[in-house]
């Protein structure tokens, strides 16, 4: 029997986490994700748990995270979506005054470009608002957080890299299986940047394959380019940012963009890892500058 004073007419088939009932008569409830007192024949509970009841416009935000992650396109494809879901998840204004309190808690951030502090900021209003347990909408706030280091390594990396190999002879490098998606951006950089996985594999060859770094003009002009930048050992060192770079797409993005859920632990895990004390943006900050310069 369920702990509601009406009878259950219909049960639907469950999404994930996600079960709906209708019953009999309509039903006050108060929807545990926004709040709000509802009335209504059609009832949602999340995770099997009848205090976690919600109203119509929280199931279907909770809804579209999960047809998102259990959908069968292409990794890349939902990890944008979640970037579009996190930014619709939070007021403008929320995210504005989350902007300057990080920005006076550290003054580190007004290095970073303005939508890597974006992708921060709400990420972290986000976060504020949900519990410890496992949650959809944890997902969207670990996205934000990977999308703030790849728009940081676009910008202090890729761009820069293209630059360097601009007049290069790169044929042969785009249509090498490793490095061809960097190569193809650096030949035409209108185009779309390439994503931390992707640079991560271009990172992995630059470091382990002596060949390339001998015959690829991409990989010559990606250590010419870090020849002038003083702290580059940590772009080089397979313990450096590749190995971050692992770790932050195998244990969250990728989690993120499949149907696991994720919880608080995951999220504070992966905001150390990104933005903590030592986190990856400030690191790339460091080995990204050239002889003679300091902070952007």
């Amino acid at each position: 029997m369920q702990p509601v004073p009406s009878s259950i007419i219909k049960t639907y088939e469950a999404r994930g986490p996600l079960q709906q009932f209708r019953f009999q008569e309509a039903t006050a409830f108060d929807c545990f994700r926004c709040s709000s007192s509802k009335k209504s024949k059609l009832i949602t509970i999340y995770l099997g748990d009848w205090d976690k009841r919600l109203c119509n416009g929280c199931y279907g935000r909770l809804l579209s995270i999960y047809d998102i992650k259990s959908g069968t396109g292409a990794d890349e494809d939902r990890i944008d979506q979640l970037a579009e879901t996190l930014r619709a998840l939070v007021d403008e204004s929320a995210i504005k005054r989350q902007e300057e309190l990080l920005l006076a808690k550290d003054t580190r951030l007004a290095k970073l470009t303005p939508e890597a502090i974006r992708f921060l900021a709400t990420s972290e209003k986000l976060s504020e608002r949900l519990g410890d347990d496992p949650d959809l909408e944890w997902s969207p706030a670990v996205i934000g957080l990977c999308k703030a280091v790849e728009v940081e390594i676009v910008r202090r990396i890729i761009i820069p890299l293209a630059k360097q190999a601009a007049g290069a002879s790169l044929g042969e490098d785009v249509n090498d299986k490793d490095i061809g998606r960097v190569a193809k951006f650096c030949s035409r950089p209108d185009g779309k940047p390439p994503e931390i996985g992707v640079f991560s594999h271009f990172l992995q060859t630059t470091i382990h394959s002596q060949s390339r770094r001998e015959n690829s003009p991409l990989i010559r002009a990606f250590l010419s380019l870090l020849a002038d930048w003083p702290g580059s050992n940590w772009l080089l060192e397979p313990s450096g940012l590749h190995k971050s770079l692992v770790t932050l797409t195998s244990k969250f993005r990728n989690r993120a963009a499949h149907i696991d859920e994720l919880d608080k632990s995951d999220y504070e895990a992966c905001r150390d890892l990104v933005a903590g004390e030592n986190g990856m943006v400030w690191r790339l900050i460091l080995a990204s500058q050239s002889v003679g310069k300091k902070g952007k």
